[in-house]
């Protein structure tokens, strides 16, 4: 039997929307307390009062403790920074806290939020942990990218920045054709809401990032970037931008040869080994 183009096409479409239906790129609340119970990690889930934001909370015992502060990239959530949360070698030295970014997660999940909002959602978030000082942002991707802009805010709280593969410069945003299959009306109803979420930013990146291109010099405290020089997705020469753009006083870069662009993941030892290295040059009188 013979089905017409049209109608093979169309449970085609259907079957992609009911398969991507799944990928949402986040964790329920029930799912993270099973891993907690399952692996004895002691972390919090928390909300706002609105039930709006939510987090992933560690809290060190010592309360002079460095804050770690991850920022997650587009599509994900605070569940993509779950395996630091479970590092021994983080949890013994710091307190840690991992966001849903708003329109990610179970923060506002599905109407992205521009970055000035994303920073004063984080601020919430701060202000609700009861934390004021002593943080260190770390966010990969578009999360380093809300990092970097943390850092241009220069906000009392704030220690110091680490922005992994970030995109912030707008001359080399990198587009790639199916990923507007998220953004047409034709198509987004085939794609989860995370990943409408994360085209919606996505298409609206580079416009965002000329609002405050000139604004970099503002950094007044240390930033470390990591990049891997085979990245293609966010490309190396966002190195040169912050080269250019942040005080060199502030800034260090470290290059990984020959690594992509989801290295927090596929070098997660070597991250949390920058990680402790930068934190422990930012207070010396901590031992790590």
């Amino acid at each position: 039997m013979r089905y017409p183009r049209i109608y093979l096409a169309g449970c085609t479409l259907a079957l992609l929307g009911l398969c991507t239906a799944c990928f949402s790129f986040r964790e329920n609340d029930r799912t993270l307390y099973r891993t907690m119970a399952k692996e004895g990690v002691p972390y919090q889930i928390r909300y706002d009062p609105s039930d709006t934001l939510r987090w992933l909370w560690y809290k060190h015992e010592d309360p002079e403790a460095p804050v770690l502060l991850f920022i997650h990239g587009a599509p994900g959530s605070s569940s993509a920074f779950l395996t630091y949360l479970k590092s021994e070698r983080l949890r013994a030295a710091y307190s840690l806290l991992a966001v849903d970014r708003p329109g990610y997660g179970y923060s506002e999940y599905g109407s992205y939020q521009p970055i000035p909002k994303q920073y004063r959602a984080i601020q919430r978030i701060l202000e609700l942990s009861g934390i004021t000082s002593n943080v260190v942002t770390i966010g990969h991707s578009f999360g380093g990218t809300i990092s970097g802009y943390i850092a241009i805010q220069n906000p009392d709280w704030l220690t110091g920045t680490v922005m992994i593969a970030p995109a912030i410069d707008p001359a080399q945003e990198k587009y790639l054709w199916f990923g507007k299959l998220a953004l047409y009306p034709a198509t987004r109803w085939m794609a989860p809401r995370s990943l409408q979420v994360a085209a919606d930013e996505k298409y609206s990146h580079e416009q965002e990032l000329n609002t405050f291109i000139n604004d970099w010099y503002r950094i007044q405290k240390p930033v470390l970037h990591i990049h891997g020089d085979a990245d293609g997705l966010v490309p190396y020469d966002n190195v040169s931008f912050s080269k250019e753009k942040i005080p060199a006083k502030w800034l260090e870069v470290k290059t990984l040869e020959n690594k992509g662009h989801l290295i927090p993941f596929t070098e997660r030892e070597t991250m949390i080994d920058e990680i402790i290295r930068f934190v422990s040059s930012l207070d010396t009188t901590q031992t790590h």
